[in-house]
């Protein structure tokens, strides 16, 4: 698909999940975390199960350093999702939101120097431009550091090293609908574990929390992160960081079609920040290079010059 189809996905991706931001933190009023996540997790799993089942082009065979960087990806989105439904029961959702759209800033700090990646020349200024307009949003001007929101920034780091491996992986080998499907199951399956030995799970919780469930499941989980997998084919994480940063602004109108809240002009400022900074990043640009890359990093080496492989479309 084209770069502006890509980011159009990104886009609806990042409403699914503006939508779900409530609902993360309500629905641990009647389950744990973990339980929480493991759940919603395999719900997502069945959502996408038909998709892996479609006839698609034959994507390139797992190699070695395929199948590490796949399980790479799969270990950093269960960390990443299951830190940040804990972050989202010890903060407020305002908070939250914040600290989630550092990953804008972080992304491209970690492709740059940890990746050793040339960044396109828009990138900067957007991210700048969109952690601005999440800070305006928060009406906080600076966030109380307390458990939960450590654990909403370690979230957004983890986050943005897997957007990172998750557009590495599906540009060397497509594969985007077996590896989301693989990455729902393996953490619903882990996370469930760990909420059946460690939480208290009864069945009023269980029904009380069936609504969330399946708006997290469903949409926020589900179709969500298999958008985002498919689009980053095509676009780079970078990118992927900053647009799906209009989750901010999309959970500020699920808060104020559902929950009455309203927008100040501060928040009306950094929701019109968020946007500028996305609309900046599709301005026509040339591809970056990449630098070379360092010795820790060799392994990754043949991401360097990757030739155009097999699209999965949904």
């Amino acid at each position: 698909m084209s770069r502006k189809s890509a980011n159009f996905l990104l886009l609806i991706a990042a409403l699914l999940w503006g939508i779900g931001n409530v609902a993360q933190q309500t629905i641990l009023e009647d389950i744990g975390p973990f339980t929480a996540v493991g759940l919603r997790c395999l719900v997502a799993a069945l959502v996408v199960l038909p998709f892996t089942l479609r006839k698609v082009p034959t994507p390139a065979k797992l190699d070695n350093a395929g199948k590490k960087l796949a399980l790479k990806t799969i270990t950093l989105f269960a960390i990443s999702v299951t830190l940040l439904q804990i972050g989202f029961g010890l903060t407020t959702v305002t908070n939250a939101g914040f600290l989630v759209n550092t990953v804008a800033v972080i992304t491209p700090l970690v492709a740059f120097f940890v990746m050793r990646q040339k960044i396109s020349t828009m990138v900067w200024p957007a991210a700048f431009i969109i952690l601005l307009g999440a800070g305006l949003m928060s009406s906080t001007s600076a966030v109380a550091y307390g458990l939960g929101d450590i654990l909403c920034l370690a979230a957004a780091v983890s986050y943005s090293f897997w957007m990172i491996y998750l557009g590495q992986f599906v540009i060397r080998y497509g594969h985007a609908l077996r590896l989301t499907f693989t990455q729902f199951t393996v953490a619903g399956l882990a996370c469930l574990s760990i909420g059946m030995g460690f939480e208290p799970i009864s069945a009023a919780g269980l029904q009380n929390a069936l609504p969330e469930l399946l708006l997290l499941g469903v949409f926020s989980t589900g179709f969500g992160y298999l958008l985002q997998a498919v689009a980053q084919q095509d676009t780079s994480a970078s990118e992927a960081a900053i647009i799906t940063s209009a989750e901010a602004v999309f959970g500020a109108i699920g808060g104020y079609l559902v929950l009455g809240e309203t927008l100040n002009l501060h928040g009306a400022l950094g929701a019109a920040l968020i946007f500028g900074g996305i609309l900046l990043v599709q301005l026509p640009q040339k591809p970056a290079p990449r630098l070379a890359p360092t010795s820790h990093m060799s392994r990754f080496s043949s991401y360097a010059k990757v030739k155009s492989g097999p699209r999965l479309t949904i």
